[in-house]
Parts: structure tokens; sequence; C-alpha cells
């Protein structure tokens, strides 16, 4: 594999080995508003180059649908990834050439701090080959699984009056995130002061533990990871289930089993976790 970085002048070398291609182009990116690019494209459809383009339902990508009407009627194909937001950046040219990195496709980007490389393969190496199916696999479940082909340019409108608000999107839900992981380590916390009050001997040295953490998610999943590997319980656990009645209640994994805090975890440490609440009847 020959790799290169490029910091600078990035569109023109996106729009450079676009060029080079001779069968297929596959492209699969958050944001596609550059016309320039898109112009390439096109062009490279109407040579007979397999032009298959795979975006994201965000609303700026369709405040011109012109350009996506042209390249449609050019014989390329065009995808749209809905409900979950496509961030990718990535690019897979007659399958020797991959083209990843930060860089959106907009007009925007091109005054950004961004990045690509630009991949160029060698097929006789396995972990080239391997790299390059991975890449395919994931443009192939875009196109087959989680997408929507526009083969008739008027239902454009429909992203450009119902896409997502993407930024908007984005920002509430890390908002979100951030204040139901406050919540989470507030439980912890709880849980801990009341185990103390009912002379449990739970060693407060476990909430520094959190800290060091990096708080209460990566803390539970810690000890999580552990109980789930070992098949024994912690000696925290342990000792919430000892009195009678039990106070498992108070337990870092009774927390990880609500319904509340289903987002902050796996679906296998919720299942531990449901599972193990079971047992006692919660």
């Amino acid at each position: 594999m020959h790799a290169t970085v490029h910091f600078q002048k990035i569109k023109d070398e996106i729009i450079s080995n676009l060029k080079k291609a001779n069968t297929e182009i596959k492209v699969a990116v958050a944001w596609l508003t550059d016309e320039d690019i898109i112009r390439t494209l096109g062009q490279r459809s109407n040579a007979g180059i397999d032009v298959k383009i795979v975006i994201s339902d965000s609303k700026e990508n369709f405040k011109n649908s012109n350009k996506f009407k042209e390249l449609i009627r050019n014989q390329s194909q065009l995808f749209i990834v809905s409900p979950n937001f496509l961030h990718h950046k990535f690019c897979i040219i007659d399958n020797s050439i991959i083209i990843n990195g930060s860089y959106n496709w907009t007009y925007y980007a091109q005054s950004n701090e961004e990045n690509i490389l630009v991949l160029t393969l060698d097929k006789t190496f396995q972990e080239d080959e391997a790299l390059l199916t991975k890449f395919n696999t994931k443009f192939k479940y875009f196109c087959e699984k989680a997408s929507k082909e526009v083969t008739d340019p008027k239902t454009l409108k429909e992203f450009k009056e119902f896409g997502k608000e993407a930024a908007t999107i984005q920002a509430q839900l890390d908002e979100a995130e951030i204040k139901l992981r406050q919540d989470l380590e507030d439980d912890v916390k709880k849980s801990f002061e009341e185990a103390i009050a009912i002379r449990i001997q739970i060693s407060t040295l476990l909430l520094d533990r959190m800290k060091l953490d990096g708080g209460g998610v990566e803390f539970i999943k810690r000890i999580l990871h552990d109980e789930m590997t070992s098949g024994d319980m912690k000696s925290g656990f342990k000792k919430l289930e000892e009195p009678i009645p039990h106070r498992v209640d108070l337990s870092l994994e009774y927390l990880a089993s609500r319904p509340k805090y289903k987002n902050l975890f796996s679906d296998e440490e919720i299942e531990f976790c449901k599972k193990l609440m079971k047992k006692y009847n919660l």
C-alpha cells in the first residue's frame, strides 16, 4: 500500500483521483454540496463510469437538489441513509484507491482544518485486500440495508422539507447524554451514601476510582467487564447481597439495568444486569 496524507488542497486531490477512475466510483459522505466535485462525478458517470453515491439525510444536502437530479439523469445511483445519521467520508475508486478522512465534500470544508488519506492498494498484500473488503462491505450495507435509493428526482423535495437538522440534532443529543451521564454519577453516589447509612461496609475509595475511570459510565463498564469475563461478582455486590433483606437495589448492576440508562450501556451489559436482577426479583 502507498499512503499519502493531505492537509491542504484537499478538494483538488479528491477531484484528481475521481478523474483517474476507469470503472467505478463509490462515495459515502455525510455532506455533499460542493458542486465542483458533484460536476466531476457527473462527468465520470457520462464517461461510462459506474458511480454510486451514499449521503446523509441532512437538510443541507438538499438545498439545491438540481445537482442531484442531474446526477440521476446521468445514470449515477444516489442513496440516502436514514434514520441513523451517516457521518462517514470515504470513497473507493476502481477497488484500488481509497480516500478517507475528516473532510466533508462541501465548500465550507475548504476553510476548515481537515485531512484525507489517499491509500493506493496493492492487492498482492493480504492486508490491503482485507482493508478494501471492509470498506466495500460497509458501502454495500448502506446501499442494500440502510438507505433509500432515489430513482425519481421529484422525491428529493421530501428530503429538502423533512431532512434532519443534523448539526442541531447532534448538539441536542450530546447535551442529553452529558446530562444522563451526570445523573448516573449522582445515582452512584446516592447508592453509596445509602449503603453506608445502613452500615453496609462499602469502600468510598471506589468513588475515587470512579473519577480515575473517567466517570460513572466507564467505572461501571469496567466492573461489568470483569464480572462478565470471570463469572464472579465483585466484593461490593456481594456485600449488598448479604443483608436480609438484600440491598442489591443499591448496586451498580441495578443502575445499569434501569431503562433510563439503556443508551449508556451495550445490549450485552444490559442483558447481564437484567438477568442478575431477576434473581432478586428486581
